[in-house]
């Protein structure tokens, strides 16, 4: 694994040369270089290399990191198995990544059976080295009580700890016990500036921006903010099932090919003149905008004639010309609204974490199924009783919010309060569609992460303004891919699509099963 080259910095050079020496420090360093990309060009295999070099020696970094990597797969085949192995040879050295590492394959069963004891162990050997991220994780446990009794004291002590040295989960973790009041005296406004701190943090960006948001509806008002909850969770689908977004051809090459990143549309550039006005009606005033709102429609029937009809047409608006994309539900979320993760120089700081789950209603990360409606607000389909009582509630509540006299001010606010509650309901004759919607109304407008296009008034092009969801596995959600029954040269598109995603993709691909792409069965007419 030798390597000479004039281009390398000196630095680098006298690195290789003390590591090929058998210098356990120097192949440790050459091995974070060849890791991170420092100084030298990224290289996951020459990493692998020189850590295992290292490890051969006791090298508790090189142990904690060659772990680390079989823990994410990178350059290996991914193994827990191995991940716990490694991880506990540098823990018992007094590792404190690895004690980290080790307490969360403990606590969440990943390579080892699981144990919140033993992982609850492995987090206070790290906290007590000052590991952040251990930190945090040990004030989850006491939080949810696992592996401890339970206790909001030292959960919020732990969160501090964290908090104070920078970890943006221990932050938005102490954002949910101010919102809830759990260990703190119950604070919408200390939330709301704990949630401020985390927005630039990639990973959390969704979480902290929706956590404020209801922190914020909360404040203005808890009735109405709590009847629109108990409705959504009542909309919201699970995850273990699929659902089908039907596209053009040009977009669907874009998201299979080219890692585009994932995009909801403004409402406004929808189809439905009545979209957004019943719930209105039925509350008596007239549709008012609060913040934007963006949305993805997604279908469960993944080969549908009519939905082939509607929304796959080509570029001369011809129908049933392009393709579904089918995605599994359980993976779809795993994306952020800020395109960079951010730059890392400990591989501790990007271990997983917890959550505060169960805590967040999670609202833009889920699918809602549309509520069609008869005249006079009667609602269709399953769970009518329930709905209809909600939002007989909602409408009292609505009216003691407003007033006698309501001001276009305190519209605004319920248009807000409401979010995407007027566009989850749909005329009945849209029923057969069954259509399901992922929506996110908590951005305003002039946010950064929301995207525009500007119009070409010579060839009458609209403008757009639309949303970008990305990730880092952009094929990790798709389960298959179905072309059009009328659908340009289906033939060699399915081999083509293939070969393409075999050529620019292979590592995505390796370790999933293989992505089907198919024809259309249904007869076109």
């Amino acid at each position: 694994m030798s390597e000479h080259n004039p281009e390398l910095t000196p630095e680098i050079q006298a690195l290789i040369e003390k590591a090929e020496r058998g210098d356990a420090e120097a192949q440790s360093e050459l091995a974070d270089a060849y890791y991170f990309g420092e100084e030298v060009e990224q290289n996951y295999e020459q990493a692998a290399y020189w850590f295992g070099k290292a490890a051969e020696q006791s090298k508790v970094h090189a142990l904690y990191s060659l772990g680390y990597m079989y823990r994410m797969g990178q350059y290996f085949e991914q193994s827990d198995i191995e991940a716990v192995n490694l991880y506990r040879q540098a823990a018992e050295q007094g590792n404190a990544a690895a004690q980290c590492g080790l307490g969360l394959m403990y606590a969440q069963g990943s390579g080892i059976r699981k144990n919140d004891t033993e992982a609850v162990k492995w987090y206070r050997l790290a906290a007590n080295q000052g590991n952040t991220l251990a930190l945090c994780n040990l004030g989850y446990m006491y939080d949810f009580g696992r592996g401890v009794k339970q206790s909001y004291k030292e959960a919020i002590r732990y969160y501090r700890l964290a908090a104070k040295k920078g970890n943006n989960q221990a932050r938005l973790n102490l954002a949910y016990s101010y919102f809830d009041g759990d260990g703190v005296k119950q604070s919408y406004v200390r939330t709301k500036t704990l949630c401020d701190r985390v927005l630039k943090d990639p990973k959390l960006s969704f979480e902290a921006y929706e956590l404020k948001d209801r922190a914020g509806r909360f404040e203005k008002s808890k009735s109405i903010s709590t009847l629109r909850e108990s409705i959504l969770a009542h909309l919201k689908i699970s995850k273990n099932i699929s659902m089908t977004h039907y596209t053009s051809f040009d977009v669907g090459q874009s998201i299979l090919l080219e890692k585009s990143p994932f995009r909801l549309g403004h409402i406004n550039a929808v189809n439905d003149p009545n979209e957004g006005k019943l719930l209105w009606q039925e509350l008596g005033y007239e549709p008012e905008e609060g913040n934007p709102v963006f949305i993805g429609c997604f279908l469960p029937d993944s080969d549908s004639l009519n939905m082939w009809r509607f929304y796959s047409k080509n570029h001369l608006n011809d129908d049933a010309c392009g393709c579904a994309i089918t995605f599994n539900t359980q993976d779809f979320f795993d994306y952020r609204l800020m395109k960079e993760q951010g730059d890392h120089t400990e591989q501790e700081q990007r271990m997983p974490s917890f959550t505060n789950t169960g805590q967040s209603p999670q609202e833009s990360a889920a699918f809602y199924r549309v509520v069609y409606l008869k005249d006079n607000f009667k609602i269709l389909e399953k769970g009518a009783t329930k709905l209809q009582a909600y939002f007989k509630d909602l409408k009292k509540e609505v009216d003691k919010f407003v007033g006698k006299k309501p001001t276009p001010e305190k519209l605004q606010t319920l248009a807000w309060l409401l979010g995407p509650l007027p566009y989850l309901l749909k005329d009945a004759h849209y029923k057969d569609e069954r259509e399901h919607r992922v929506i996110v109304t908590h951005l305003d407008y002039g946010a950064k992460e929301i995207q525009s296009s500007a119009p070409d008034f010579a060839n009458g092009t609209a403008p757009r303004l639309y949303l970008e969801l990305h990730r880092d596995d952009h094929l990790a959600p798709i389960e298959y891919v179905t072309l059009g029954p009328k659908a340009p040269n289906k033939e060699m598109m399915a081999p083509y699509w293939r070969h393409q995603l075999a050529s620019k993709f292979s590592e995505q691909l390796k370790n999933r099963k293989p992505l089907d792409i198919n024809p259309s069965r249904c007869a076109y007419k």
